[in-house]
């Protein structure tokens, strides 16, 4: 994620389909800690299946809630990694993602939530284990996290999501010459002042989201391929301040 800074309003996106009921609402521990910080973000169509996405904010939430979602959420090898981050805001963030995520996956799997399996490869690309045509990806921003799902997936389908706040980015114009492509740049060049700063962010997120999506990370940002070449991006409906999407890459 880049650095944070003022908070903007983003561009209106379209409402998220009905399909995307939140799993946690069965769980007195989300209703009680989480009511009206989870929402569905939106879903996309990939091939014979789909992704769906949710985000939760973790913005305020106090140190006890987020102690109480850690002890319902965190697997053992998570617990120090957890324990490891100091920032009150980075621990909810940590623990917010990882409690969605194995929530809406139980809800899907028909297992307890406790009883999801979830690993990282060397790239850091988490996976959920024993359950294949599964994909999934997580993103957090200022405390904003994201979670995106992707079931019935063909084989080789990946599935990447990003988020950021939206805001005037320190050295965009050198991040831009270093990491986008010529016609990224000249879009840029065609915008100015909040529309400026909102292209910006859209193609750093659908950057970011690509090379999340097929694990080679962060360092292969300027080696991503151009809007809509080899992959498919769907925006997000965010809370207010943010701005985001998923991208999808298909085989072939």
């Amino acid at each position: 994620m880049t650095p944070s800074g003022p908070d903007v309003a983003p561009a209106a996106l379209a409402a998220p389909p009905g399909d995307a009921a939140p799993a946690w609402d069965a769980s007195p521990l989300g209703r009680a800690v989480l009511a009206g910080r989870v929402a569905a973000a939106g879903q996309a169509a990939a091939g014979p299946g789909a992704v769906r996405a949710w985000w939760a904010d973790g913005r305020g939430l106090p140190a006890g809630a987020v102690a109480e979602l850690a002890a319902a959420a965190l697997a053992p090898q998570e617990r120090s990694r957890y324990e490891a981050v100091s920032d009150p805001l980075g621990r909810a963030e940590f623990v917010l993602a990882r409690f969605v995520l194995r929530s809406v996956l139980g809800r899907m799997l028909g297992r307890p939530p406790a009883r999801v399996g979830l690993a990282v490869d060397r790239s850091g690309r988490p996976w959920v284990t024993g359950a294949p045509g599964l994909d999934v990806s997580i993103a957090h921003a200022g405390g904003l996290v994201a979670v995106a799902v992707g079931s019935g997936l063909a084989p080789g389908t990946r599935i990447g999501v990003d988020v950021e706040e939206v805001r005037t980015v320190p050295r965009a114009g050198d991040l831009a010459r270093r990491l986008f492509s010529p016609a990224e740049r000249a879009r840029l060049g065609r915008a100015s002042g909040r529309a400026g700063d909102l292209l910006w962010l859209d193609v750093w997120t659908r950057r970011e989201a690509y090379v999340k999506a097929v694990g080679t990370g962060v360092r292969s940002l300027a080696g991503a391929p151009d809007q809509d070449v080899g992959h498919r991006w769907h925006p997000l409906r965010l809370p207010r301040g943010f701005t985001g999407g998923l991208v999808v890459v298909e085989p072939g």
